[in-house]
């Protein structure tokens, strides 16, 4: 099976501003272009499968099959498939775009990433997330501190913000780090306490950035292939986890 896919085929260019309704567009476009693909896959593994027992070929890969069907070993090698070859396609796809991170992009030093850090969990959700033991939580709260109010952060980032509230579905938290210089400088660039989060920053091009931000050009370029790989990511676990459930209801 040569089909890659991890690309997009996206013709459309996207601007150096990616507001939140024009990429959930763009990854619903997507996320039926993977589907299309894998619907497309299931369709080829089955021409290697027969069954003697059925009068009729299974139709469906989530189908409930009889016990000893033959379709069954189509079952288990879309299983196969989709964790191994398409999987490690994905993991290639996001390694390529962690890669080209430095090389299509670079920092400006303008500071907003560390000014003005938002968030749909309040400061409290993400101290009691930290304590539970999620690491992201952990890495934000050992540095970031909270606004005293959206219009705090308003006042010193009046469009952005703006633009952040526009487009959000729910509330929305705003954050500074109280370690950058008034020269835009990380004070704890090489100390212990700098967490892993900003050494990696921007992790993704799904991240929402400041529109000069000097990265900007790489989240252009690699948002359809990385809205992509999250799209054929999420429907290769639905159906790895569907198959399985099928599989073990034949039994």
């Amino acid at each position: 099976m040569e089909t890659d896919f991890t690309k997009s085929y996206y013709n459309e260019p996207m601007g150096l501003t990616h507001d939140i309704s024009t990429i959930k567009q763009q990854y619903r476009e997507l996320f039926e272009l993977a589907h299309q693909r894998l619907l497309d896959l299931f369709a080829q593994l089955h021409a290697n499968h027969h069954c003697t027992q059925c009068e009729t070929p299974a139709t469906s890969i989530l189908e409930i099959l009889h016990t000893d069907c033959g379709y069954q070993a189509w079952q288990k090698e879309v299983i196969i498939t989709l964790d191994q070859t398409i999987g490690k396609q994905i993991l290639e796809s996001l390694e390529k775009i962690e890669q080209a991170k430095n090389v299509k992009g670079s920092c400006h030093q303008c500071g907003v990433c560390c000014s003005l850090a938002s968030s749909e969990f309040s400061y409290e959700t993400l101290q009691e997330k930290a304590q539970n033991g999620d690491y992201f939580a952990q890495q934000f709260t050992s540095v970031f501190l909270p606004y005293d109010s959206p219009e705090a952060a308003q006042a010193k980032f009046p469009e952005m913000v703006t633009e952040i509230l526009d487009q959000a579905d729910g509330p929305v938290y705003f954050y500074h780090c109280p370690y950058l210089s008034s020269d835009n400088k990380c004070t704890i660039y090489n100390d212990p306490r700098r967490p892993q989060i900003c050494a990696d920053y921007p992790e993704t091009p799904l991240i929402l950035m400041y529109k000069n931000c000097g990265y900007q050009p790489w989240k252009t370029e690699m948002m359809p292939t990385t809205l992509l790989a999250h799209a054929t990511l999420e429907l290769c676990q639905y159906y790895s986890q569907k198959i399985l459930d099928a599989l073990k209801a034949a039994q």
